[in-house]
């Protein structure tokens, strides 16, 4: 059988009505037998004390006889409007009053009680005691007026019950209401703790000593769970912080061993076919040079010094990712320049479909770079943006802006001052498997013919040649931003380091 919950304020409730049904029928007839009993003793008391007062006139007035004075003072019963039947016997003569109601009339017999026959008329017989005469009086008096006082006191008794239970009924609910209401809002309070809002306290503003005792048991109970829960949650996610940046320093790790492997390779396979290609263009351009103008032989011997050039330039590509190529001349370079004349490159490059967005926030800080390297980063980044747009177009953002970082960033972010350029575009973006090694020398995930694959690596070499720090951050069908982070020059301004508004994010 299920078991039936009930509140508080429902058992109450249903107590009171309980009890009310119980004690109610037994109070109400109590009281209706009171009043019957008060109000019949009432009327047999005044009617009787009424017919000996007319039998004592019938004694001491000398009516007893005379006719015509006996049916006067029979008259007078009625005309009093006590009485509705009157008649006096002397002496075996019947004398009536003349203001008798046709419909009533004497049976016989007397009423010793109210109720000790159904009519209407309750009659009393008293005799008369006067010398020479053998006589009674016989008088009759409405019952009705009384039944009907009895029954104006049953309504009004039944509609005071009735009042007083309601009264009661709703003084029970407000009572309860004030009574359970502090324990309502304490168990709603206690809910909103269970389903994790640990911050909500449970009190109880109450009169009520119990309910206020057992308020603050459980807030102090709630304050030491919160404070254990609180240390717990710190400590957990103190280590899972530990863990994931234990795990990303490893990723960054492994990549680093990994690229400077393919670097070390890259870069002695470079110079082997970089002197190997030395000769190869010497050789051709002096039999080009020893050719008659007009030998058919010459485009053939173009053909292989172009070939050998394009060779050329991917080994400058490759030493350039392993840092072995001379980085150009260092110096103390403010970044706008190179990265505006890119970004005006790119717009006159890039197709309709794809917007071309430039942003430089506050003053730009100075680094210590060459800006033929930035220039060559820039153009990689853009190149590889505008690749990821071609099939579906949208927008391009360069963005240069002074940030400071403070430690809590991204393993590999030292505290300091940065110049920050950030190339964002809104193409389709990578998963994780390609973002691991998008760095890594002839990988693409373009078509055959389409690409080297060493732009990126390119990117990465110049970045490690200037001590920068590269971010990437893609999402599949959202987009790639790449955030490149130079270390600002030493010797800025004071002014300078106040400009730097931004916090790395």
């Amino acid at each position: 059988m299920a078991r039936v919950d009930v509140g508080l304020a429902r058992r109450v409730v249903l107590v009171g009505l309980a009890v009310h049904l119980l004690t109610l029928p037994v109070v109400t007839w109590v009281l209706l037998v009171v009043v019957r009993e008060t109000q019949t003793n009432n009327f047999v008391q005044h009617v009787r004390t009424f017919a000996r007062g007319v039998a004592d006139g019938f004694e001491i007035a000398p009516v007893l006889g005379d006719t015509n004075n006996t049916g006067k003072l029979l008259d007078s019963v009625i005309l009093t409007g006590e009485g509705v039947y009157a008649e006096l016997v002397d002496n075996g003569h019947r004398t009536t009053s003349a203001l008798n109601p046709p419909g009533i009339s004497y049976s016989g017999r007397q009423d010793l009680d109210f109720s000790e026959h159904p009519d209407a008329t309750y009659f009393i017989v008293l005799p008369i005691d006067k010398s020479g005469h053998d006589a009674e009086v016989r008088l009759g008096f409405d019952k009705r007026p009384t039944l009907d006082d009895i029954a104006r006191a049953r309504r009004r008794i039944l509609e005071v019950l009735t009042s007083y239970a309601a009264l009661l009924l709703a003084i029970a609910v407000m009572s309860v209401h004030y009574l359970t209401r502090p324990l309502a809002r304490l168990g709603d309070s206690a809910r909103q703790v269970a389903s994790g809002d640990h911050e909500r306290h449970l009190s109880a503003n109450t009169t009520i000593r119990e309910v206020h005792d057992l308020a603050a048991d459980l807030e102090a109970m709630r304050a030491e769970l919160v404070g254990v829960n609180a240390k717990l949650r710190t400590e957990m996610d103190e280590r899972a912080r530990v863990e994931a940046q234990r795990q990303t320093l490893e990723s960054q790790l492994r990549r680093r061993q990994r690229l400077e492997a393919l670097g070390t390779l890259a870069g002695g396979v470079a110079h082997e076919i970089n002197n190997t290609l030395v000769p190869i263009m010497l050789f051709a351009q002096t039999v080009l040079d020893a050719l008659p103008p007009d030998s058919a032989s010459r485009e053939d011997l173009l053909g292989i010094l172009r070939s050998a050039r394009r060779s050329k330039e991917v080994v400058k590509k490759v030493l350039t990712f392993s840092r072995q190529m001379n980085s150009g001349k260092r110096e103390r370079l403010d970044l706008t320049e190179p990265v505006e004349e890119v970004v005006r490159l790119f717009r006159a490059l890039a197709p309709a479909s794809i917007s071309v967005v430039k942003c430089i926030e506050g003053r730009c800080l100075p680094v210590i770079a060459d800006a033929t390297l930035i220039n060559l980063l820039t153009m990689n980044l853009c190149t590889n943006a505008l690749q990821a747009m071609r099939a579906t177009g949208g927008t391009l953002t360069v963005s240069l802006a002074p940030l400071t970082a403070t430690g809590l960033e991204p393993a590999g972010v030292a505290a300091g001052n940065y110049m920050q350029l950030r190339v964002q575009d809104t193409g389709h973006g990578m998963d994780a498997a390609t973002m691991d090694r998008i760095f890594e020398p002839f990988f693409t995930t373009r078509d055959a013919g389409e690409g080297t694959g060493l732009g990126l690596a390119v990117v990465h070499g110049i970045v490690e040649s200037l001590d920068a720090t590269l971010l990437v951050d893609s999402s599949t069908g959202v987009g790639t931003d790449f955030r490149v982070l130079f270390p600002a020059a030493e010797e800025q301004t004071a002014s300078q380091r106040a400009e730097v508004p931004h916090d790395i994010s």
